[in-house]
């Protein structure tokens, strides 16, 4: 309930009531008014009010007069902060530019997502290419080269080598081992390990024959999603 109408239901009288309304639709205009607008309705020079005061200063764009004798005037006085408001203006330009050019750069050179996600061990992103990852068919990891390199080390803090970065596994010594390990790894529909089968029966690598249909084969499977 509005305070005019408390009062009005207290028994005030009618004018009271509209006084009380008048002022508070002028305290409502005033809390909505673009003070903006306000100021720049005034002459700087003699502060005569109106809509006819639209004479605006061609530098700064900040005040206005209501004839171009009150602009000239008015000048000396407003030269400096005139000076300031543009310098400002420029200052604020400038660092715009510079922002939207670093967003730019940003977008333009920041590296695409990867589809294999982190590396297990550093936990960064995985590189796109195929030189800067390594898939570990002993335990179906897809760890970064740098990690893959890594000296690796037992709970003891003892340097070991030959064993998996990640789950210690000892590498495999022959190729038929290597194979044996993707082999499993593919029983588990692990799409890396049947796609890599699909590579040496297609290149006729690892000892696996050349054999193009079973490697068209495998990689539908391994493209099917999970």
């Amino acid at each position: 309930m509005s305070m005019s109408n408390k009062i009005c239901k207290d028994g005030a009288s009618k004018s009271n009531c509209d006084d009380v309304c008048d002022v508070n639709d002028m305290l409502q205009q005033l809390s909505t008014a673009d003070n903006e607008d306000i100021i720049s309705s005034i002459c700087a020079n003699c502060g005569k009010e109106g809509s006819d005061v639209n004479n605006t200063c061609n530098k700064c764009k900040q005040v206005k007069y209501c004839n171009a004798a009150c602009k000239k005037k008015h000048k000396k006085k407003h030269k400096k902060d005139c000076e300031e408001c543009v310098r400002r203006a420029a200052k604020l330009h400038d660092e715009e530019l510079r922002i939207a050019a670093e967003l730019h750069d940003i977008e333009l050179f920041k590296e695409p997502p990867s589809k294999h996600g982190d590396c297990p061990i550093c936990f960064e992103r995985l590189p796109t290419l195929d030189e800067g990852r390594r898939y570990k068919t002993c335990c179906g990891k897809i760890i970064c080269s740098g990690c893959s390199y890594a000296p690796v080390y037992d709970d003891k803090g003892n340097k070991v080598d030959n064993k998996c970065a990640f789950c210690r596994t000892p590498t495999s010594k022959s190729i038929d081992e290597a194979n044996e390990r993707e082999k499993k790894r593919m029983e588990k529909d692990d799409p890396m390990a049947i796609y890599n089968l699909g590579v040496y029966y297609a290149e006729r690598l690892n000892g696996l024959p050349q054999d193009h249909t079973k490697a068209l084969e495998l990689w539908h499977r391994a493209a099917k999603p999970a």
